[in-house]
């Protein structure tokens, strides 16, 4: 399972392997970054954090209007004495200000913290259904491993240890009350047969 996304210059990749890391690949003009993050330690809430364009269409739109009053500057004003190029440079100067900010891209970021490791998502790249998909598939992931992990039946375990184990899991909300008693009865039932 893979996703790669794209912002500007910037490449983050995100690949899961065996279910048990995520390898993470960052890549920019200046540099590059790769780093592996065990599938358990990624955080299961998810913080969406958008942007609104407005403030930049307002900013945009001033950019344009300043480059509409240069050029009808030039045909209404008859003695420029010169001027006639820096307004034309200055007017189009203006368009590629007000162009850039109504295409620039938002930073709106979807961010998995809540665990050992907190990764950030691009929220819009390549769509918003997509990384959301993706990263409730690693949350699924994380989960069953936990699970996987701290509710396994060891007779050898301590007792006080194991209900530990168990506490937590059903505090993290990773089981339910029925699992909860069925792995106390499986585990009791273990140590008996002992």
């Amino acid at each position: 399972m893979k996703i790669t996304q794209k912002r500007g210059s910037k490449t983050q990749e995100f690949e899961l392997i065996n279910d048990t890391e995520l390898l993470i690949k960052e890549k920019s003009f200046l540099n590059s970054k790769e780093w592996t993050v065990d599938i358990e330690s990624i955080g299961h809430h998810k913080v969406i954090e958008t942007h609104s364009r407005n403030g930049l269409r307002i900013v945009g739109s001033v950019f344009m209007l300043i480059a509409i009053i240069s050029w009808v500057a030039f045909f209404v004003e008859e003695n420029l004495n010169g001027e006639v190029d820096m307004l034309i440079w200055s007017g189009l100067f203006f368009i590629a200000l007000g162009i850039t900010c109504f295409k620039a891209p938002l930073n709106n970021l979807l961010i998995l913290n809540g665990g050992y490791s907190n990764l950030k998502f691009f929220l819009d790249s390549p769509s918003r259904e997509e990384v959301e998909a993706f990263v409730n598939k690693l949350i699924a992931v994380s989960k069953d491993k936990l699970r996987e992990k701290y509710s396994r039946i060891d007779s050898d375990l301590p007792e006080d240890t194991f209900m530990n184990q168990l506490n937590w899991l059903l505090n993290a909300k990773l089981i339910n009350e029925m699992e909860y008693d069925e792995k106390k009865r499986e585990y009791k039932i273990s140590k008996l047969m002992k």
